[in-house]
């Protein structure tokens, strides 16, 4: 009975998600050594059933593992710059050997109907091409890339109306030219260029090493940013999550990063609350938004207690109109729950984070965190890359979210004239 019941509440808290990915466009590359991992089976299932739930797949699949290997068997060496091998003459037919033979082997497993599994007798339609328009790399650092390329378009109409019917496209990381040429192209760029293309609405990147015990659940673009700057921060995932940011500035609602050291972590991490993987996404809660000239009522009446209690200087109407546009609110209901300002000095490289408040109703909710985060990304927007703030009480909540402590000598000379010695603020400072 009770695996009946665990049966009824699985289902009932996938449905939601099952309802939502429905006509959905996914774009997601499998690294090569998942491919030749013993839970690659498992995955082929998965992505059968995604197909099922009516979900438009787009795959892609690395080579570089299977490169490595036929180069080194025909006792071929080749050199990288800046993470990116340098495919000359001499190594090109080989590296088209190894992505044939990797997209070859994807292409059998997705076309076996799947027997003696859950799945069996389900067909998954295939279809491959050349969807991909290359160029060249050129000359980076002095050095000639060669057969090296990147992406110069997509063509994605094409795409989107074999989706539309149904197939699953499958596109291997080799350009052509409309010269004929052929290039080897960065898989992770090709996923993301194609998400970017389309207007995925995912793009999923399916690893096989721990990527997501290292990182948190969820990742917002501002959080990127930071392990980027991280020197523990493992390259291979510097890579991705920069790759991340690029698509979801080009509208892909969602990047995954998904380990396939368990077994079904696909499915976990797009049909369970919690996933399995780590999400990065550009969108905090539902309810933040830019402020504007009609919130300035709802804000006032938010800060006021604050304003009367000494915890916020005093802004009269007049002066927040004035400062609207760098207001951003979280409205539930039609009520202004909390509100944050990024006040910028362009000219000095810096911005001002005031007013940050949250309704007492909401204390712990982790929105002044997310709004944190929110005038982070409005600054970094601007190419403001340090934020200040003035408290008299908080300080120990900003040191926690990465401020420190300095002098007013840091701020611009225009805010220290107008600084207030009789409250004794503290000045905090954080780079971003």
């Amino acid at each position: 009975m009770s695996n009946n019941q665990d049966f009824v509440q699985w289902f009932r808290g996938a449905a939601p998600y099952i309802k939502a990915h429905r006509k959905k466009t996914f774009v997601i590359l499998i690294s090569d050594d998942v491919i030749q991992c013993d839970r690659f089976i498992g995955l082929i299932h998965d992505i059968a059933l995604l197909n099922h739930l009516g979900i438009k797949l787009v795959l892609l699949h690395g080579s570089r593992h299977k490169i490595d290997q036929h180069l080194a068997s025909h006792n071929i060496t080749t050199e990288f710059n800046q993470n990116i091998r340098i495919s000359d003459a001499d190594s090109l037919p080989f590296i088209i050997q190894a992505i044939n033979e990797v997209k070859t082997h994807l292409e059998s497993q997705l076309s076996m109907g799947l027997p003696n599994t859950p799945m069996s007798g389900s067909e998954i339609s295939l279809v491959s091409g050349n969807f991909v328009t290359g160029m060249p790399l050129g000359i980076i650092d002095g050095i000639d890339m060669q057969h090296s390329g990147k992406v110069r378009s997509i063509k994605h109409q094409v795409i989107n109306d074999l989706l539309d019917a149904n197939h699953v496209v499958l596109m291997s990381n080799i350009g052509y030219s409309r010269t004929g040429e052929v290039f080897n192209l960065p898989a992770e760029e090709l996923a993301t260029e194609t998400a970017k293309a389309l207007g995925a609405d995912k793009l999923v990147f399916i690893q096989l090493n721990h990527a997501n015990s290292e990182q948190a659940d969820t990742l917002t673009t501002v959080e990127c940013r930071t392990l980027i700057q991280q020197s523990e921060t493992p390259e291979y995932l510097k890579e991705l999550l920069q790759k991340a940011i690029n698509a979801i500035q080009s509208n892909v609602s969602r990047v995954h990063i998904i380990d396939q050291q368990v077994d079904g972590g696909l499915l976990l991490e797009l049909f369970t609350r919690d996933g399995y993987g780590t999400m990065i996404t550009n969108m905090f809660y539902e309810g933040i938004r830019d402020a504007n000239i009609d919130d300035v009522g709802g804000i006032l009446r938010l800060i006021e207690p604050l304003e009367a209690n000494g915890a916020l200087v005093e802004r009269s109407r007049e002066q927040l109109e004035l400062e609207i546009a760098d207001f951003h609110v979280i409205d539930k209901d039609g009520t202004i729950i909390a509100c944050v300002a990024c006040i910028p000095e362009a000219e000095h490289d810096i911005a001002e984070i005031a007013c940050l408040a949250v309704h007492d109703d909401y204390q712990g909710s982790g929105f002044g965190k997310q709004l944190l985060q929110v005038a982070e990304h409005a600054a970094l927007e601007q190419n403001i890359h340090r934020l200040y703030i003035l408290t008299t009480r908080t300080s120990h909540w900003f040191i926690e979210n990465g401020f420190v402590e300095t002098s007013i000598s840091t701020l611009p000379e225009s805010k220290q004239a107008l600084y207030n010695m009789d409250r004794r603020s503290k000045i905090m400072l954080k780079q971003i």
